[in-house]
């Protein structure tokens, strides 16, 4: 058995150490359990432009920052893997794949992975020119020719990354939509990108590596030679565990009130796996704030009635 905490938060993205820095001053006893390290998926992010306080940030960069800030409040991490929870006379038994954990109160933030196209060809090549993360991989592929396939904003920004490295960028997008917040005359002015609209994902073709992507516009079905696919068709979250012990949407996402209270007691939620969150990292900030506010409170009024 390992330790026991006041509060156990599952997930080390910005939602989560920012609970774990509310939790920890509010004289709460943390640990942080993060399956890959400390600030999550914000190391796979490139420039960031739209958290206050930073004009433009390396992803990288303020993840060190998050950790070094939880750190120095004296919060611990772990790296694990959370597969069950459950509840025991009133306290929560968090199971990894390297221990037990015992937490009077759980904070979930869990975020999310990537969603996949679930086309022909794709679950063969991962990782043989089939690729989530363009900030990752985008290095494997310069002066190379690659397809971007998404409609959203993590899809357009991939494709201005890529396009200074790789030799030609395709976007296929699946609507005929003018773009959202990246404007079009920014990728006009990248001469080796071409924007496919209304262009439908159907196959990804090679044997060892990826060679075609085969897509589907006006009925008409078109193969395109590529090196590398970049799937950005946004995100699900990982919450197959929890589907028994708590409340989830239809998708997946925990429900919560604006306390970010969950339907057990106890248990709280923040960031990216909450419904309805808009998965920026501002409002995971916010999220985790209340969420580890709350949890505080939850266990101080615990501690209170055993007295």
């Amino acid at each position: 058995m390992g330790k026991n905490y006041d509060i156990v938060i599952i997930g080390g993205g910005p939602a989560g150490i920012s609970a774990g820095i509310y939790a920890s001053r509010a004289g709460r006893s943390v640990l942080i359990i993060e399956k890959y390290a400390p600030g999550g998926q914000l190391s796979l992010i490139g420039q960031i432009e739209n958290y206050a306080g930073f004009k433009s940030i390396n992803g990288y960069e303020l993840a060190v920052k998050f950790e070094e800030h939880a750190k120095s409040l004296g919060i611990e991490f772990c790296i694990d893997e959370v597969v069950d929870i459950t509840k025991s006379r009133g306290d929560f038994l968090i199971k990894t794949l390297q221990t037990k954990i015992c937490a009077k109160s759980v904070v979930l933030a869990l975020g999310c992975h990537s969603r996949p196209l679930n086309i022909e060809g794709e679950e063969q090549l991962k990782g043989k020119g089939v690729s989530y993360c363009a900030l990752c991989d985008g290095n494997f592929f310069k002066n190379k020719t690659v397809a971007v396939v998404g409609s959203g904003d993590s899809a357009f920004s991939d494709a201005i990354y890529l396009s200074s490295l790789c030799k030609q960028v395709y976007v296929l997008t699946k609507n005929n939509l003018k773009l959202h917040n990246y404007s079009e005359d920014e990728l006009d002015d990248k001469t080796n990108v071409q924007i496919l609209k209304g262009a439908i994902s159907k196959k990804i073709l090679g044997k060892d590596y990826v060679q075609k992507l085969t897509f589907e516009k006006d009925g008409i079905m078109t193969n395109i030679d590529v090196d590398g696919v970049f799937v950005a068709i946004g995100r699900v979250p990982d919450t197959k565990f929890l589907k028994d012990f708590i409340e989830l949407t239809d998708g997946g996402y925990i429900k919560s009130n604006d306390q970010m209270e969950t339907s057990q007691a106890g248990v709280f939620v923040c960031g990216d796996v909450r419904e309805g969150s808009i998965r920026q990292i501002a409002t995971a900030v916010g999220d985790g704030a209340i969420a580890g506010t709350n949890a505080s409170k939850y266990v101080l009024k615990k501690i209170s009635h055993v007295k």
